[in-house]
């Protein structure tokens, strides 16, 4: 059962939820593409997209060890963090945020949530955040606050890669069991090694990096397959095309089709993730890159919390 209900977390059931929606833009009717966007975002509005299936079952073993604390890291508008803090509050385990950045951010959208439902902030400088993945850090850390367990930023491991394990059992794929590709935005690569694991053999996948000279990304993940016993796997590839400038950097023409986008559909974007995919998917439709008939799913996130960020600061 997909749910964290046992540990007195509201019951979430992406079964429920979840859907696959057919996006009719212009351009996939030139190309005579098929382009469908998976609803994570509509799993839970504070559990958002992604993120319930890379934590649940990080969760689910904190609770299960009797840690008192699960630590982990975050930018100043992490999706992560908050989603960590409002489902370490219903499951009554504490949680520190490591920030990048400093304390005067504690007052925006995200990180008032983080902190409301219980989340302690602990701002680093970017050389301390660098420290993030490192063992002896990670130590120290747990020295100076026992009792607890640390999830890597994003929360990709392998316990996130196997959150995916069950995606493709939703009934929302029975309109398309077998799609010819899946494409997913990408910042630590938890989401992409789950989808490439759990996904049917005949689909490909597409990473798009969100954040410049993510090339590094093609490492992390096949460790992460690795570690679920799925690095065999090969039918996959990133484009480092799609970062827009750099993590969370936006540019005219991100904000433009991302309205134009939202206008069409009625679908939000993330500007930081889904955005930045759908705006390069868009480009590589339009370029003849994929053969007529092809059947793509693109992948919705979620993160739309973010955007609060943005708009907070006039750039949306």
């Amino acid at each position: 059962m997909c749910s964290f209900g046992l540990l007195s977390m509201s019951y979430i059931d992406p079964t429920q939820s979840i859907r696959l929606d057919q996006v009719n833009l212009p351009v996939c009717a030139e190309q005579g593409v098929s382009l469908y966007l998976l609803r994570m975002d509509l799993v839970h509005p504070l559990v958002s997209g992604n993120k319930w299936f890379k934590l649940r079952h990080n969760l689910l073993q904190a609770k299960a060890s009797g840690c008192d604390r699960v630590i982990s890291f975050g930018g100043a508008y992490s999706n992560h963090l908050h989603a960590l803090a409002w489902a370490g509050h219903e499951m009554g385990i504490q949680t520190l945020g490591i920030v990048r950045g400093e304390p005067e951010y504690a007052g925006n959208p995200t990180l008032s949530d983080a902190q409301r439902w219980g989340m302690t902030l602990k701002f680093v400088s970017r050389s301390e955040y660098r420290l993030r993945e490192d063992i002896l850090y990670h130590k120290a850390l747990c020295s100076t606050y026992p009792g607890s367990r640390i999830v890597p930023e994003g929360g990709s491991n392998a316990l996130a890669v196997r959150g995916f394990s069950d995606l493709f059992d939703h009934d929302c794929w029975r309109v398309l069991p077998e799609p010819d590709l899946l494409v997913s935005a990408c910042g630590t690569g938890g989401t992409l090694a789950g989808l490439i694991a759990a996904k049917p053999a005949v689909t490909d996948v597409l990473g798009i990096p969100v954040l410049k000279g993510g090339g590094f990304l093609k490492h992390d993940v096949q460790s992460l397959l690795a570690e679920v016993e799925a690095g065999s796997v090969s039918n996959w590839q990133l484009d480092l095309d799609g970062h827009e400038g750099g993590y969370a950097k936006l540019s005219a023409e991100l904000i433009g089709f991302m309205r134009q986008f939202e206008m069409q559909t009625k679908i939000e974007l993330d500007p930081v993730y889904t955005g930045k995919m759908m705006f390069r998917l868009h480009k590589l439709i339009a370029q003849g890159k994929f053969s007529r008939g092809t059947k793509i799913v693109a992948i919705h996130t979620g993160g739309l919390q973010g955007r609060r960020g943005f708009l907070e600061r006039g750039l949306l």
